[in-house]
């Protein structure tokens, strides 16, 4: 089936089209924390994490009260093997945004593998309550773009 796509949002899975259209955006504005966010996911998915992280933190330099960089960065350190900060970073987007079903299945997904079994139910039951779809985001737990 045909899909549109418009010439300032890439394809999905473009990701080489998409880092630079978002390093084009940051150009005129640099501290734009939507295009950083979503320059840290392009290059979340070629495998670029420390780049990645930096860009969600740059996003939060210009928007702390992004859950979406909070997230995302939860989500990289998580990558890094740096759990204790994910679960910092997931507080902080929880703090954000309680109803942030990613950031629930983030924090849960995070707990769990730091052994924290019971407290990584109860953050997916929470996610679950807010979603029952949210089970369906458990194996992929990866970065979001923002619109």
């Amino acid at each position: 089936m045909p899909q549109l796509v418009t010439p300032d949002i890439p394809r999905k899975g473009d990701d080489r089209d998409a880092l630079r259209a978002y390093n084009d955006v940051m150009a005129e504005d640099p501290r734009d924390p939507t295009a950083l966010n979503n320059k840290g996911v392009a290059l979340e998915r070629q495998g670029r994490y420390e780049e990645a992280l930096a860009a969600f933190s740059a996003a939060l330099l210009y928007d702390n009260d992004d859950v979406y960089a909070w997230n995302n960065r939860a989500v990289i350190l998580a990558r890094l093997g740096r759990p204790q900060e994910a679960v910092l970073a997931c507080r902080q987007a929880l703090a954000v945004d309680r109803s942030c079903i990613f950031a629930w299945v983030t924090y849960g997904m995070v707990l769990g593998r730091i052994g924290r079994y019971q407290d990584a139910e109860s953050a997916l039951a929470v996610a679950e309550d807010l979603d029952p779809q949210a089970r369906a985001l458990y194996p992929g737990n990866s970065t979001m773009t923002r619109a």
